[in-house]
C-alpha cells in the first residue's frame, strides 16, 4: 500500500496515578490541550479524532471534545483492549496516509480502579481462573524449563525499569529498587513477585499527526511514522509455544518490512511490559535476540540506558502504571521526545529510529498486537 508520509507534530501527557478527584474526560482534555499547544495547532486544524479506551462508555471521544468546543469533525472510538491506544494512532496514520484527512488527533484515556483487569467477554482460560499473572508466570516457567532461564533474569527487568523511571518526572513509581527487593517482594504467581507486575492507573495521552504536505506548508517539523503492523493470533486451534508471542512476531515483521529496516536498526524502544516476563519474551519476539537468548540481553544490560537498544526509558508500565487506553499513546509521546532529543535525563544520544509495541486482550497470546516504527530526519 502506498501511503502519504505522515508525521507526529504535537504530543501531550497527563500524570498516571489514581486521580480519584478527577473525571476521565478532564484527564483526556488536559492531554489534548497539551498536544495541540506543543504542535501550535488550533481546534480548526483538526479534521478527525481517534479515541482509545476500554471502560469509559459510549461516544467517549465526542464527550471529551464537546467540552473543548471542537467543530463537527469525524470522531472514532477505538477499543482494542490494551492495544487500543497504539491502534488509535495507527488508524489516524492510515487515515492521513490514504488521503482521508490532513490532520488527525489520537487520544488515549482511562479511569481505573484497583484489582485485576476485568473483561466482559472472558475466554475459556480466563473463565477457568487463568488470570494474566498466572498466564505470564506459566510462560516464564516454560522458558526456564526450555532454556535454563533463572528467576533473577526476569527480576532484573524490574530493577532496570525503576532505574529508568527515576530519571523520568512523568513516571509514577520513581524510587529505585534492588534485585533483592524485587525477588523478595510478595509472591504473585511464581516466578513473578509484586514488583514484577504493573499497577492499574488513570491518565491520558494525546498525539497530533499531520501529512508531510501540511507540515511543509506550515513550516513545522515532526517525527515521521515509517510503518505499522497490527496482528492477531487466534489461539486454541493448535498447540502453542508458551515462550513465543506469535502476534508480536507477526506485527514486528509487518513493521520491519514496511520500513525496510530490521531490529538492528532500532535505537530506542517502548514496549508492553505488564509483567517482567512479558518484556523478556518480547525481546525475542521483536528480534532483539534469537529465541532463548533474552537472558544475555538482560545480564549484559543491553536494554538499559547506555546499552545497545534501551527499552522502556519512560519506566514502562511497571513504573508508570497502566491506564489501558492511554498506555499505547503514551509510548508515542515518550518516543517523540526521544527522537526530538528532548527526553531530559534519559535521552538516547543520536536516537534516529524508535519502535513502539503494545498488546492487549485475554489469553497469553493477546487479541491484538501493534508495532510501529518512527524516525527523525
Amino acid at each position: 500500500m502506498n501511503l502519504r508520509p505522515v508525521r507526529i507534530v504535537g504530543v501531550g501527557l497527563t500524570s498516571f496515578d489514581k486521580h480519584d478527584d478527577r473525571s476521565v474526560e478532564s484527564l483526556a482534555r488536559e492531554a489534548v490541550i497539551a498536544a495541540m499547544r506543543d504542535g501550535g495547532l488550533e481546534r480548526t486544524d483538526i479534521q478527525a479524532a481517534y479515541t482509545a479506551h476500554l471502560y469509559q462508555g459510549e461516544v467517549f471521544g465526542q464527550r471529551v471534545l464537546r467540552e473543548l468546543a471542537f467543530p463537527e469533525i469525524m470522531v472514532i472510538n477505538v477499543e482494542n483492549a490494551c492495544a487500543g491506544g497504539s491502534t488509535a494512532v495507527r488508524d489516524a496514520w492510515l487515515a492521513i496516509g490514504t488521503g482521508q484527512c490532513d490532520v488527525a488527533l489520537a487520544i488515549g484515556a482511562e479511569k481505573m480502579g484497583r484489582g485485576l483487569i476485568s473483561f466482559v467477554s472472558a475466554d475459556v482460560e480466563l473463565a477457568l481462573g487463568s488470570t494474566a499473572p498466572a498466564q505470564y508466570a506459566l510462560a516464564g516457567n516454560r522458558h526456564m524449563h526450555e532454556f535454563g532461564t533463572s528467576p533473577e533474569a526476569f527480576a532484573r527487568i524490574a530493577v532496570k525499569s525503576r532505574a529508568h523511571a527515576a530519571r523520568n518526572p512523568n513516571a509514577r513509581f520513581r524510587d529505585t529498587v534492588s534485585l533483592e527487593e524485587v525477588m523478595q517482594s510478595r509472591p504473585i504467581a511464581e516466578p513473578l513477585t509484586l514488583l514484577q507486575c504493573c499497577r492499574n492507573g488513570s491518565g491520558a495521552a494525546a498525539v497530533v499527526l499531520a501529512s508531510d504536505d501540511w507540515v511543509r506548508r506550515r513550516g513545522a517539523a515532526g517525527v515521521r511514522i515509517l510503518s505499522s503492523g497490527l496482528a492477531s493470533i487466534m489461539a486454541d486451534k493448535e498447540p502453542r509455544d508458551l515462550t513465543s508471542f506469535g502476534a508480536t512476531r507477526a506485527a514486528a515483521r509487518i513493521a520491519y518490512d514496511g520500513a525496510g529496516l530490521g531490529p538492528e536498526d532500532v535505537d530506542v524502544i517502548e514496549l508492553h511490559d505488564a509483567f517482567t516476563v512479558g518484556e523478556f519474551l518480547h525481546y525475542e519476539g521483536l528480534g532483539l535476540c534469537a529465541k532463548g537468548e533474552a537472558t544475555r540481553l538482560v545480564m549484559d544490560e543491553e536494554t538499559t540506558l547506555g546499552g545497545r537498544t534501551p527499552v522502556n526509558l519512560s519506566g514502562g508500565l511497571l513504573a508508570k502504571s497502566h491506564p489501558l487506553g492511554a498506555t499505547g499513546v503514551a509510548q508515542f509521546v515518550e518516543l517523540t521526545w526521544q527522537l526530538r532529543g528532548a527526553a531530559t535525563g534519559r535521552q538516547v544520544e543520536g536516537a534516529r529510529i524508535a519502535l513502539a509495541h503494545s498488546q492487549g486482550g485475554t489469553g497469553l497470546e493477546a487479541g491484538a498486537t501493534c508495532v510501529t516504527l518512527l524516525a527523525r530526519d
